[in-house]
């Protein structure tokens, strides 16, 4: 059985896949470590064709939101919030990242492709075949242009995978003593770190810059704490535990880190993937900001908090969502 949780368009680990008691997880949307099971919006895919306001190619920044219950992906003007344009012909899509150029990677949840937009495009300008299902996040790296996401499933079983260059073929990793890679992220030197179900519970694991040996990296205060999608935040990692609506900070210092603090978004439910707003080391956002599409107060919506302050929500961007799951910022190159 393909463990794809078709909710977040992503991973859900061997044991609250379990705990749901479902034949599978097609049929439901499972409320990370929290345990609660909730109804999958499902959905085909959007037959519209994708549109993108004349003027968006030129805004320098997009926010691009991904909706799993529309199969299509919203795009904002930023940070105002102004729809610009729906991209469409998704299967379920989850995770977003972009790159220093302003490339989008689309995460296509219930299928085994990574679809890429040049910022504001209307149409893909590249397709990239995965050897099964993507996790919940993925992660350019800002010295390379290299693309890393988890996979599951497929050829692989749990692995992640490394697009040189955001393109081409990727290479496969599959480190050992893990059941799943839920997130990926680079940090600004280029070194990646991807977090795990591991068979003990929380792992994390490196890839160094420039090496093809994949390490693990001892983390302390993470027990109880299960992998999520996980983001540079410009001097920690920040990994979102079992889906939940609290980040948590890892400080690497060698070969360990630990868990150094935590970032609670108030009033959201599950969050299966976030952006902070720094990672690609922008300096036209001053301050930091954590985008996180969610339910905020059972409303369906991309809300902005302060990071790593979180608490209640600063602005919620509505229009046109109805089971938001991944977000990403597209600067302009």
């Amino acid at each position: 059985m393909v463990a794809l949780l078709a909710g977040c368009g992503g991973a859900i680990s061997p044991t609250q896949f379990g705990a749901t008691s479902q034949s599978t997880v097609a049929q439901l949307r499972h409320m990370g470590g929290a345990g609660a099971a909730y109804p999958l919006h499902l959905a085909g895919a959007n037959a519209a064709r994708s549109w993108m306001a004349p003027d968006a190619k030129k805004s320098k920044s997009l926010l691009y939101v991904a909706d799993q219950g529309a199969n299509d992906v919203e795009v904002y003007s930023y940070p105002g919030g102004k729809l610009k344009g729906t991209l469409t012909g998704f299967q379920t899509p989850s995770g977003v990242c972009s790159n220093k150029a302003g490339d989008v990677f689309i995460l296509n949840g219930n299928g085994t492709s990574v679809e890429v937009y040049a910022h504001g495009g209307s149409s893909p300008i590249r397709t990239l075949g995965l050897p099964g299902y993507p996790e919940l996040n993925c992660s350019v790296d800002p010295t390379t242009g290299n693309l890393a996401l988890g996979v599951l499933g497929g050829t692989c079983g749990d692995c992640f995978v490394v697009f040189t260059g955001g393109s081409g073929t990727g290479t496969i990793y599959t480190p050992s003593g893990q059941n799943g890679l839920p997130g990926c992220g680079y940090d600004n030197k280029g070194n990646l770190f991807c977090d795990a179900y591991g068979t003990g519970g929380f792992a994390l694991f490196e890839l160094p810059k420039g090496s093809s040996m994949v390490k693990p990296v001892g983390v302390s205060g993470a027990g109880g704490l299960t992998a999520g999608s996980i983001q540079w935040d410009g001097a920690d990692l920040a990994f979102g535990a079992g889906a939940g609506p609290t980040l948590y900070q890892i400080q690497l210092s060698g070969s360990t880190g630990s868990v150094v603090g935590s970032t609670t978004l108030s009033n959201a439910s599950a969050v299966w993937q976030f952006w902070i707003t720094n990672n690609l080391g922008s300096k036209k956002h001053k301050g930091l900001r954590v985008i996180a599409p969610t339910f905020i107060n059972s409303v369906a919506a991309a809300g902005y908090w302060n990071y790593p302050a979180g608490g209640a929500a600063t602005k919620m961007i509505t229009t046109g969502l109805t089971q938001p799951d991944g977000a990403a910022l597209s600067i302009k190159g």
